[in-house]
């Protein structure tokens, strides 16, 4: 049997009176995710734990089969996976934000917390250029993708407490002023130190942003792979290196694919063709696009039905195509978290999926993948894990 997830990031959200009480999902022309769910089983899971931060770290953990509560470390640390830089057990991986940053009487405001999702091949010189600056006493840095970047401190697990040290992502706090959320406690005066002396050189050197922002702390994970827990080998197809860090840490083969920019320009067709060659060869696929919470974040309403129109359109379409016509896979289609038009950041709550095992006949669609319509058929599941033992049941069985 081959098993492909698709994961459409932050696609979940709530009704809008923009678009008359609807929700993004229900307002958008899905016809190819509203096949999967009139064809299978629709319902919605909780991706988030109640004690811990609602986030694609968090969500995806969970629709890889894992307790976020036991195994969640931190978000960098997965990236650090992701990107292949090297992470031992005591050093400390901080995610760090090419930010754009508003000076105003009162301080500063996160007027961008992607600092104009500079191309990727530009931001390394400046990478590079802090890393050589600022990168002494421990301290590295490592570019990423686009405004996507790391922060190493080696050895850094033995020099502070990681519980009593407060850090805030930037896409909570656009628009506002940035002093009262800037790092508290253990270790605080050195990360504070770090952003404001590369404030200082990036407002010198790039006109698109002007800042770093550090978030996302933790230590290297220890993970089951699917290998050990169902038998399973496969690969993850995405441009976000946190995903492809799960993907690592949880034994999957990271595809890179040229083109892919985590943005809604990103390389459907690539992604689909990678995705193809890899179902091939192994037996699960979890296949990620990150253009819907983009555009949530940025309070988009017109982007994000765009962007996960394209996501049905681009990528749904031809890999249900693509399944339909063989006799032994299973799909898979949700999304990790609801990040809200309004709020522009992630929020809990449950979030749609939709199962289908192809028999090799259509279905026309008579129900629509989306919040409500999925709440309504009673199939409410609490935890990712929960959804991956019932998509996964053989094997588990």
């Amino acid at each position: 049997m081959k098993y492909v997830i698709i994961q459409g990031d932050g696609m979940a959200d709530h009704p809008l009176k923009e678009l008359s009480g609807e929700t993004p999902l229900e307002a958008a022309s899905t016809p190819n995710m509203d096949e999967v769910a009139s064809a299978g089983e629709l319902g919605v899971v909780d991706t988030i734990p109640s004690d811990l931060p609602p986030g694609s770290s968090v969500g995806n953990m969970s629709l890889m089969g894992l307790d976020p509560g036991e195994y969640f470390s931190g978000r960098a640390p997965l990236e650090a996976g992701g990107q292949g830089v090297p992470v031992n057990s005591d050093d400390l991986v901080f995610r760090c934000n090419l930010v754009r940053l508003r000076k105003t009487g009162g301080g500063k405001i996160m007027e961008d917390y992607s600092g104009g999702q500079p191309a990727t091949d530009k931001v390394d010189q400046y990478i590079k250029l802090l890393d050589e600056k600022l990168g002494m006493n421990g301290f590295k840095f490592y570019s990423g993708v686009s405004y996507r970047n790391l922060l190493v401190w080696h050895n850094g697990r033995n020099e502070i407490d990681l519980d009593d040290l407060y850090l805030k992502p930037p896409h909570d706090i656009t628009g506002k002023t940035v002093g009262r959320y800037l790092p508290r406690g253990s270790g605080a005066e050195k990360l504070n130190g770090i952003q404001t002396k590369a404030g200082e050189i990036l407002d010198k050197n790039s006109e698109s942003f002007n800042g770093i922002w550090l978030w996302g702390a933790g230590v290297k994970p220890d993970l089951p792979t699917f290998q050990e827990r169902y038998g399973l080998d496969g690969a993850v197809v995405s441009a976000v290196d946190l995903i492809k860090g799960l993907g690592v840490f949880t034994g999957l083969k990271p595809i890179k694919v040229e083109g892919a920019t985590g943005s809604i320009d990103t390389n459907y067709e690539g992604k689909v063709r990678a995705g193809k060659e890899n179902i091939q060869e192994g037996s699960l696929l979890f296949l990620h696009v990150e253009a819907p919470d983009e555009a949530a974040h940025a309070g988009d309403l017109e982007l994000k039905i765009k962007a996960i129109e394209r996501f049905d359109k681009r990528i749904v379409g031809p890999l249900v195509n693509y399944l339909s016509g063989r006799n032994d896979s299973k799909l898979l289609i949700v999304t990790d978290h609801i990040t809200g038009i309004e709020s522009k950041t992630h929020e809990r709550g449950p979030v749609p999926f939709a199962i289908t095992e192809f028999t090799g006949s259509k279905v026309s669609p008579w129900r629509k993948f989306a919040e409500e319509e999925a709440s309504r058929t009673g199939k409410d599941l609490n935890t990712g894990e929960d959804l991956i033992e019932i998509f996964l049941e053989e094997e588990v069985g």
